[in-house]
């Protein structure tokens, strides 16, 4: 059999489709002149191109006879064909395909992600029409739905089939380079669309765009690589070689050509968190430029707000302690461990400020914003309220900053404030305000414990320590990362859409969390073996940098290798999960939260009792 394809270029759909048989491949100018009758079959691949989904009227009558002689044909992106018609295109990035049949490994109801792809929905179908994929739109499930037959085709029709046809309203034409996943699910489907259309399966499967490793032969060996994948994807992300900060990564849209969206946000603790990277790598130049950045033109010099660190470049008056936090840890934490000094002063005034615009329970309001302040009220106001937020994601390595301001001055006023915040998150335990998942809470405690252990040496502090460490344990996947739980379902971002949104569907998911969660894990294990000593943590440590060097993007696209997605599928070993968080979904790269902390915990052991 011979088959025609029709496409204005080559992609992954005509590389696996030609592997099956004789094929030729022509452009629609070129199949208008073109005798399409001597084919014995055709593929319509549409989804090339942004905007070429109409087809000429008068290739559209020569498609049509084929079809009428009842030759197979598939379409793909085509807005018309019978008398099926089409909305204008739509972008999909928070909907997901729900299977309506049982097609191979993909079972009904298995969920398939798209990610920012565009859709053209039916305003009609030809009478007899069998349904194959819906689109639905925030679907509380990770990779598969319970919707019954019913409910599943309440859907936008997405890919169905008329007798010898079949028509796909998205672009899968290159399914490898647009990360279509699960991997394994889109591969099938393409391989018995070879079938379907040449009788054969295909003689191979394009390369996939991101590679991740499965198991780790020489620990050592690949930590290096690891961490210098790690640096050199911040590397490529600074701004002015980190005079200008640094990016905030990669959004979470990936487009039907494999193109990914950047993140351009300028955040003072994503350059903060980045300068960490790099100072235990022994990159004392970047170090330099992203700290002069930091406690130069983002910290507020003189007045009400001295000391302050602005949150972005936008949010130019704006504090999150945490945040805030999380861009000074570096900083103090290399004093202590590298006698590297330079910017202690300036971070102490930046501690300073938040342990003045603290509650008397050791806790900061989750935000300030100066302009709420205006025109005679102080932001030190704060301190006299009873409480802050009691969260760890809020305020947890707030106070590990405390404490670590603490073990270079020994100043009590941080010891005492960054004790009261922990015993007070301590006492709610683990009935905390949780952000994102019960989950993020534990993980977000382990450094700040670890650092309270090493300050006070009390046991009521190591029970502590050693109490989240435990529910931690029971929450680690077989693959090393630790699985998202939140038990009640209590979290703000649980089970919500349209804003920030866990990646949490059911408990019991296998997805980790590597923005909110497990990318706390290589910092905190590493110094809670530091506090205490104890083989336990150095073993846990190992194991999460384990998961880290395994789930870390291996890829030709410089723009993402060597990062960290947020999701990660721990049972399908690859980027895959919920896709409904506003600014942060499944697939985005964030250079301080993420591949900054991971990178940082990753090099940090080395210094650990030195």
């Amino acid at each position: 059999m011979s088959l025609l394809i029709i496409t204005r270029r080559e992609s992954d759909l005509s590389s696996v489709l030609s592997s099956c048989c004789r094929t030729e491949i022509m452009t629609p100018e070129q199949a208008l002149d073109a005798d399409l009758s001597v084919f014995g079959s055709m593929a319509v691949l549409f989804g090339t191109s942004d905007g070429d989904f109409a087809v000429d009227a008068r290739l559209r009558v020569k498609l049509e006879e084929f079809f009428s002689s009842g030759k197979r044909i598939f379409l793909e992106y085509c807005s018309s064909f019978n008398y099926v018609y089409c909305d204008w295109p739509k972008p999909v990035l928070t909907s997901r395909l729900v299977a309506a049949e049982d097609i191979g490994s993909v079972k009904m109801g298995d969920i398939l992600d798209t990610h920012a792809n565009s859709y053209l929905r039916p305003w009609c179908l030809m009478p007899g029409s069998e349904p194959i994929f819906f689109y639905h739109d925030y679907i509380t499930a990770h990779s598969h739905t319970d919707m019954t037959d019913d409910e599943i085709k309440k859907g936008g029709w997405a890919v169905w089939r008329y007798k010898n046809a079949v028509m796909c309203q998205l672009r899968v034409c290159d399914f490898a380079k647009a990360r279509l996943s699960p991997r394994s699910l889109w591969e099938d489907l393409a391989s018995r669309l070879c079938v379907w259309l040449t009788g054969c399966r295909p003689a191979h499967m394009p390369q996939p765009t991101v590679r991740h490793l499965d198991d780790i032969d020489d620990f050592d060996a690949r930590l290096a690589d690891c961490v210098a994948g790690g640096i050199g994807w911040l590397r490529r992300n600074l701004i002015d070689g980190g005079r200008g900060g640094i990016r905030e990564g990669m959004s979470h849209a990936i487009y039907p050509d494999g193109s990914q969206g950047r993140a351009l946000s300028v955040r003072t603790d994503c350059a903060g968190e980045a300068s960490g990277a790099f100072v235990f790598g022994g990159f004392t130049e970047e170090y330099d430029a992203l700290s002069s950045f930091v406690y130069g033109p983002m910290q507020i010099k003189g007045g009400e707000y001295d000391g302050m660190l602005r949150w972005s470049d936008s949010a130019w008056g704006v504090c999150y302690g945490d945040d805030n936090a999380r861009a000074l840890i570096p900083t103090l934490a290399a004093a202590l461990l590298l006698g590297e000094k330079k910017y202690l002063p300036q971070a102490l005034k930046a501690l300073d400020f938040l342990a003045d615009t603290t509650a008397r329970d050791g806790l900061r309001p989750a935000r300030t914003d100066n302009i709420s302040y205006l025109p005679d009220r102080s932001p030190r106001s704060v301190a006299d309220t009873e409480s802050g937020y009691p969260s760890a994601h809020y305020n947890a390595w707030y106070s590990a900053a405390l404490l670590l301001g603490y073990l270079n001055t020994k100043n009590d006023r941080y010891l005492d404030i960054g004790r009261r915040g922990l015993e007070t998150l301590m006492s709610l335990y683990p009935e905390t305000k949780r952000e994102q998942s019960e989950t993020e809470e534990i993980c977000r405690l382990v450094l700040p414990l670890a650092l309270l252990c090493e300050c006070t040496g009390e046991k009521k502090h190591l029970d502590m320590l050693e109490r989240v460490t435990r529910d931690l344990e029971s929450h680690i996947h077989p693959f090393g990362g630790v699985a998202e739980w939140d038990t009640g379902y209590k979290a703000n971002c649980s089970r919500v859409s349209g804003g920030e949104c866990s990646l949490l569907a059911d408990n019991g998911d296998p997805v980790a969390d590597l923005l909110y969660s497990s990318n706390w894990l290589p910092i905190g294990l590493a110094w809670a073996y530091r506090a205490t000593g104890a083989e336990r943590y150095h073993s846990l440590w190992r194991g999460i940098a384990e998961f880290m060097i395994k789930s870390q993007i291996h890829s030709d696209i410089k723009d993402i290798d060597g990062g960290w997605a947020r999701a990660f599928d721990m049972d399908r070993r690859e980027i895959f999960g919920l896709p409904h968080d506003a600014g942060w979904a499944a697939c985005c790269i964030e250079s301080g939260w993420t591949v900054a902390e991971i990178v940082t915990g990753l090099e940090i052991m080395k210094y650990i009792g030195k």
